[in-house]
């Protein structure tokens, strides 16, 4: 009863306060959720035309176009986006620096002298100062050194490879355990007079 005498004295003029009232709480909480979806979607993208789709789903469909927008949006802003990429980065750069063997392409510690896993020479003692250097350098980088003389290592790598690099004669079915394919039976020795008697009889 004081609702129906306050302030028209008539229910039709409160049910009108409280829609005029209802009308502009859902008009400011539409334009509200428009102003947030469009800082929101310049956040996660630069293209135009997603920008427009996302204001438009919200002008038509109002709450549910929000919900909408929320499922389709990007999942990342353009900030997080670029952060996860430098800690991508970084992540990749510091397995890249990770020593590795040149032969297996195993992980090796920096003062390994020969793979462990397929015996390639990976560093050698410098002459002059004693630390260990890589035997791709010119100069010791310590101590300045010449580095002129192969090392042993890479001389031992270097026997190994074209030992391994060489053919093998190949021995057919045919030819004697002494003999291989390529020898020719002209290079046999012909028989003495004596044997050819020897054989006659």
């Amino acid at each position: 009863m004081i609702l129906a005498g306050w302030p028209g004295g008539s229910w039709e003029a409160t049910a009108q306060l409280v829609a005029v009232v209802g009308g502009a709480y859902i008009a400011l909480l539409w334009l509200s959720a428009t102003v947030w979806a469009y800082r929101d979607i310049r956040s996660r993208t630069h293209d135009q035309f997603t920008h427009f789709v996302a204001i438009a789903l919200i002008l038509v469909f109002n709450l549910p176009g929000l919900l909408l927008y929320l499922v389709l949006r990007p999942g990342l802003t353009m900030k997080e986006a670029y952060e996860r990429q430098l800690d991508s980065e970084a992540l990749l750069r510091e397995v890249e620096d990770q020593p590795v063997c040149s032969g297996c392409k195993r992980l090796v510690r920096d003062d390994y002298i020969v793979c462990p896993h397929c015996r390639t020479p990976l560093r050698e003692a410098c002459p002059s100062c004693g630390k260990l250097v890589s035997l791709n350098w010119q100069v010791c980088a310590y101590c300045g050194a010449e580095r002129r003389v192969p090392s042993a290592f890479a001389a031992t790598a270097q026997k190994t490879a074209s030992r391994r690099a060489s053919p093998r004669p190949v021995v057919s079915i045919g030819d004697s355990p002494g003999r291989a394919s390529g020898d020719s039976p002209a290079s046999e020795p012909a028989p003495t007079p004596a044997t050819a008697e020897t054989e006659g009889v």
